[in-house]
């Protein structure tokens, strides 16, 4: 299988470039280094409702002279000696104040608040900058943006981004004994009982593609016949109109080997199996895949040899991650209550390690960040395992296998 890294130099990336708003980029690869233009927030930001105050004044007695929400702007609000303003959670702080006293933790008195306790600058608040500092490459080139990751922009006000183009794929499923969907379900039972087999390979290809590798699109699947000529229309097509061409079923050595009769070339047969006899040529710079028409040895080659070129192809150097794992936390981790941490997930012998990262919000914007891990009530000790809701995969490189 190292040799799929031999033909990628002869595979043509695709180098067009699209100005994408931020909540449309999920599964678009960055093009650029995502940089941020300033730091976030601006201003301290409350992190509980309660009493915006000036820490140095704490403890006394304050009146409250207004009131700010989260996303209201009030230049018109400043917080002088002995005075409060009331504020929601993600709410700037106005000017004068630089901690919040939450709501519980005060006397209420017609139009002031008492406040017993002292508090120090940015208690019960986002300092200026918490999130990001400007400068900051949020995500790098080749990177596959997930869900995560477009609300941690936008959270920092990061509205668009430069994306690759997705790569488009064609697929051609074959054979004579195929029928397709949608059909009576009792007809198509009758007909699986007479040697006939409903089309699956392709589909579940096509289901792969589309869940696990976002930043492909599969523009069209057509399913031919074993004519040779029929094929071969399908497949010129395609290597006309879109970026690669994946074939499915008449790929063993017999007189359908559609593969082989293309008259490509390439390589042929992987140490691999089931999927041995996965095909793959390049034409015009685009590659063209021959995959067995057995649902999982097609499967096996999409994994082995099909999503490593298409990552060539798309530019991915960080693919998004592959959904829930279990792995063993690198540090305690304490506190009363069922809580989540952001982590960043590391391989190690025989097990994968999740190390906490220390942040003091509640937003997407770690780089490092690669996960979420679940952690129970009463916390847990280090190399305690946890489950983790995987939002980075672990694989860094996109020209060889998974």
């Amino acid at each position: 299988m190292a040799k799929v890294a031999e033909i990628l130099p002869q595979i043509k990336r695709v180098t067009d470039v699209e100005k994408v708003a931020a909540w449309d980029a999920a599964g678009r690869v960055a093009a650029r280094d995502v940089v941020a233009p300033h730091d976030y927030p601006p201003k301290p930001r409350a992190a509980y409702d309660g009493y915006a105050v000036n820490s140095e004044s704490t403890p006394g007695r304050f009146r409250v002279i207004g009131t700010v929400l989260v996303g209201q702007y009030r230049g018109d609000l400043a917080v002088g000696s002995g005075e409060a303003v009331y504020v929601t959670v993600g709410a700037f702080l106005p000017d004068g104040a630089d901690a919040v006293v939450p709501e519980e933790a005060v006397e209420r008195d017609g139009e002031y608040v008492v406040v017993k306790a002292r508090y120090e600058k940015y208690a019960n608040a986002d300092p200026p900058g918490s999130y990001v500092r400007r400068g900051t490459v949020m995500l790098s080139q080749g990177t596959v943006v997930t869900p995560f990751d477009v609300v941690g922009l936008l959270d920092v006000g990061i509205t668009t981004i430069y994306a690759y183009r997705k790569v488009k794929v064609g697929i051609v499923a074959t054979g004579d004994e195929l029928i397709v969907p949608p059909i009576d379900p009792d007809t198509a039972a009758e007909l699986v009982m007479k040697g006939k087999v409903i089309e699956s390979t392709a589909s579940l290809v096509a289901w792969y593609i589309q869940t696990y590798m976002p930043y492909v699109e599969v523009r069209e699947k057509v399913v031919a016949s074993d004519r040779h000529e029929e094929v071969r229309a399908v497949v010129d097509r395609f290597l006309a109109e879109y970026d690669a061409v994946i074939i499915t079923g008449g790929a063993g050595p017999s007189e359908i080997d559609h593969f082989y009769k293309l008259g490509f070339g390439g390589l042929r047969g992987f140490r691999m199996k089931p999927g041995r006899p996965t095909s793959v040529a390049v034409v015009g710079g685009k590659p063209v895949f021959g995959l067995s028409g057995y649902p999982i040895s097609a499967l096996h080659g999409v994994i082995r040899i099909v999503e490593p070129v298409l990552r060539h192809m798309a530019n991915v150097t960080r693919p998004p991650g592959l959904g829930w794992i279990y792995a063993a936390v690198t540090q305690d981790v304490q506190g009363e209550m069922a809580q989540v941490v952001r982590v960043k997930i590391e391989p190690g012998e025989g097990e994968l390690y999740a190390k906490p990262i220390k942040v003091k919000h509640h937003s997407f914007t770690e780089p490092e960040a690669g996960g979420i891990a679940l952690i129970p009530p009463g916390g847990v000790k280090k190399g305690d395992v946890v489950p983790v809701l995987l939002y980075r995969d672990l694989r860094r490189s996109g020209t060889g296998p998974p």
